[in-house]
């Protein structure tokens, strides 16, 4: 995507980026955060994530419209 397409409401490479590391860190920072062994997540916690995650990517589709 060129830049001026990223200025017209477009996803830019620092959208994207952002996105992934958002991802990463919700990923991997409960790694980190456990002094015993780690506990795989529940189901419910499996299903919220994506929702999570889909609900912030449209947040940021319709903040950025420019109509």
């Amino acid at each position: 995507m060129a830049r001026e397409e990223a200025e017209q409401g477009g996803w830019g490479s620092g959208s994207v980026v952002a996105m992934l590391v958002i991802a990463l860190l919700l990923l991997l920072l409960p790694l980190g955060m456990a002094p015993g062994p780690v506990q795989p997540p529940s189901f419910s916690l499996l299903f919220v994530f994506p929702l999570f995650m889909a609900a912030i990517l449209f947040f940021l589709f319709q903040a950025s419209k420019t109509d």
